[in-house]
């Protein structure tokens, strides 16, 4: 396992080999049999929790919460619409750059369509080769990959595309990614990096770190937490 996400009930781990793979974690105290995480709550002949990917490396999704865009919606209650972007989990392929799981399937409560596929595959001239870290902020899709960090609009899941790219001039092999508010913190293999993401289509860089050999870190308030070999 390369990279865990939780949402809802479920937990979406990022197996590389082994691609995309789905754990029913609800109720682990509490379940009517032994095994408090498991791949089939129901049958295997009533649902498929994977999807085949060439080397799934880091998973995410755009809320731990569960709101689905596919519910059918009653003008009386005047709900508002729930972006598309909740529809799918979202996955970083060492090969196949960007894929779009659609996992609207596991959020309404019917049990017998838990069929998940991929939705999109998308990887524009190879722009995404070496996809290794993916954070989702509002209508953008983080990708760490060979050329840098690109930013993918996923607003439209039908037609993603590139609205920028930091590359080398400024990151060395960038491993992770993460956003909170304004900023986003990028290890790379030469320290922390930080970029302005006031427009979050065109994260701009301001300020760097050295720190050796970065592989991971994790953001909270005014700390940095970082794996740093």
């Amino acid at each position: 396992i390369r990279s865990l996400q939780n949402r809802g009930e479920y937990l979406y781990a990022a197996c590389g080999t082994g691609g995309l793979r789905v754990f029913d974690i609800a109720f682990i105290d509490h379940k009517g049999f032994s095994e408090r995480i498991t791949t089939a709550p129901v049958s295997p002949l009533g649902q498929r929790f994977y999807v085949k990917t060439k080397c799934a490396m880091a998973v995410a999704a755009p809320t731990t919460l569960a709101p689905d865009p596919t519910r059918i919606k009653h003008t009386e209650n005047q709900e508002a619409a729930v972006p598309l972007v909740y529809a799918f989990i979202y996955v970083a392929d060492k090969y196949e750059g960007l894929i779009l799981v659609g996992a609207a399937t596991l959020l309404d409560g019917n049990p017998t369509n838990n069929f998940l596929k991929r939705a999109v595959t998308f990887n524009p001239d190879g722009i995404l080769d070496g996809a290794r870290a993916v954070t989702i902020v509002g209508n953008y899709a983080y990708v760490c990959s060979d050329a840098g960090l690109v930013v993918v609009s996923v607003e439209d899941p039908e037609h993603l595309h590139v609205t920028a790219v930091v590359g080398n001039e400024f990151l060395d092999d960038p491993r992770t990614v993460q956003v909170q508010f304004r900023y986003a913190f990028v290890g790379d293999k030469r320290g922390l990096k930080v970029l302005d993401v006031t427009d979050l289509a065109h994260p701009t860089p301001v300020a760097q770190l050295e720190i050796e050999d970065v592989h991971n870190l994790y953001v909270a308030r005014t700390y940095a937490y970082v794996a740093a070999g």
